[in-house]
């Protein structure tokens, strides 16, 4: 039963099956690079491997870095989003369209981890910030379930849109930080 004055939101129409697909997709994706990645470096290394494993590892930290900050400006985009249109945007984010200070705290938070990642430290820092987000936001109704239960059917497409940025820079954050710390040994040169 709607009440008077408060608009209902309309169901999205059929591309939710792909948009999960989408999902699936760019995880896996992102999931295999990292492993391709991680492959490729040799942990106990010669002398001659040093400088392959060296490279690897920074690639995975940049990339960390990079996945962070593009996760901060996924977040900023998405704070224009409910404050240049507070009204419309209430009905589906009641809290964050008044007073967006979670999406500023996450928008914070992953800029400072992705910098420190990129200026060439951080990469405990990042396995640490990353790990929690990817569980935090599985397991919290109101970020990953609500999106799957009731964002991807009636949520405006721009909403959508930003909330599958925001999982692809955390998705490639958590993965990329798992190789770069992995590899973290790989400085150690093994004795022939």
């Amino acid at each position: 039963m709607a009440h008077r004055g408060v608009s209902v939101p309309e169901k999205n129409d059929g591309g939710i099956v792909v948009a999960l697909v989408l999902l699936i997709a760019m995880l896996c994706t992102v999931f295999f690079s990292a492993i391709v990645l991680y492959a490729s470096a040799d942990i106990a290394i010669t002398k001659d491997q040093k400088e392959k494993t060296v490279r690897a590892r920074r690639i995975a930290r940049l990339l960390s870095g990079w996945a962070n900050i593009g996760n901060a400006v996924v977040h900023a985009l998405l704070i224009v989003m409910l404050v240049s249109d507070t009204k419309r945007f209430k009905v589906f984010f009641p809290d964050e369209a008044e007073m967006p200070a979670g999406p500023i705290g996450l928008l914070v938070l992953n800029a400072l981890v992705g910098l420190k990642s990129l200026k060439g430290g951080g990469i405990i820092l990042a396995l640490g910030w990353n790990s929690f987000i990817a569980l935090a936001g599985s397991f919290i109704p109101i970020v990953w379930p609500k999106f799957i239960d009731v964002g991807i059917a009636t949520w405006p497409y721009l909403a959508i849109f930003l909330w599958l940025g925001i999982y692809a820079f955390e998705s490639a954050a958590f993965f990329f930080s798992v190789v770069a710390f992995t590899l973290k040994d790989a400085h150690v040169v093994k004795e022939d």
